[in-house]
């Protein structure tokens, strides 16, 4: 995968500047994540910038064969009242 442009300069991509990042965990067996530790290593990554990475690829892969797809809607980020 090529990397994106990095504005920091140090090899590493950078987030998109249009959002806050999302935090979350994923799923992913042992052999698969101890690969793509290396392959990270290999690209001077971390493991998430690599992540971030290949869900972009993906994206633009199903994009340019099938069109944009839609636009997300956020959700609501109101805390939960307190009775």
């Amino acid at each position: 995968m090529p990397k994106e442009p990095n504005a920091a300069g140090r090899g590493r991509t950078s987030a998109p500047d249009k959002a806050k990042p999302v935090f979350t965990q994923v799923r992913i067996d042992e052999e698969t994540f101890l690969k793509g530790k290396i392959l990270a290593a290999v690209y001077d990554e971390s493991f998430n910038s690599l992540m971030v990475r290949a869900v972009r690829n993906e994206i633009r892969a199903y994009e340019a064969e099938h069109g944009p797809l839609p636009d997300p809607t956020k959700p609501d980020r109101q805390p939960p009242a307190l009775n």
